[in-house]
């Protein structure tokens, strides 16, 4: 890791390193991962097979091949159980279980249940669902209960940022 003026503030030692989220780092040494502090010391010693971003106070891991949450202490908030866990937003995660996305709570219970053939992260209240595989399949947007809000009619769609999404039909892109 470096400053902005181009200087080591933590030296080259680690196989793979993510972005500080949270005030954390998801790190990988030895095929395994952990969290560093922005002084490069480790605050939770490397034990998952993956790792990714705190979001809202947690971040999903992976160990022999089933995701869960853990809490900035290293903690199970959520055993790994899923077969696919996503960061948090808006108070929701996407998670898979088998080859169906639903969505779990911060309080640990799915509050939609698995059912999309694909999902993204919530975003000013909306997230993109997928219904169908990505060659015919169409997506549109569910709200925080899990109701339909713009029926799946779209080729491909982002997340709504400052009131808008991109959307995809025929090979071109709308908002």
């Amino acid at each position: 890791y470096i400053n902005k003026e181009g200087k080591y503030v933590i030296n080259p030692q680690f196989d793979n390193a993510l972005c500080f989220s949270e005030g954390l780092a998801a790190v990988e040494i030895g095929g395994k991962c952990g969290y560093i502090n922005k002084e490069g010391k480790f605050i939770i010693n490397p034990q998952f097979n993956e790792a990714k971003d705190f979001s809202e106070g947690m971040a999903a891991v992976g160990i022999y091949g089933k995701y869960g949450y853990i809490n900035k202490k290293g903690k199970y908030v959520v055993y790994p159980q899923f077969d696919y866990t996503g960061d948090f937003s808006e108070g929701l995660a996407v998670l898979v279980i088998g080859d169906k996305c639903g969505y779990i709570s911060q309080e640990k219970k799915i509050v939609i249940s698995p059912q999309f053939d694909n999902a993204l992260g919530f975003s000013e209240g909306l997230a993109v669902v997928r219904e169908g595989d990505w060659e015919t399949g169409k997506c549109g947007y569910i709200n925080l209960e899990g109701k339909i809000i713009i029926n799946p009619q779209y080729d491909d769609a982002k997340s709504f940022s400052e009131g808008l999404a991109a959307v995809e039909i025929n090979g071109k892109w709308a908002y």
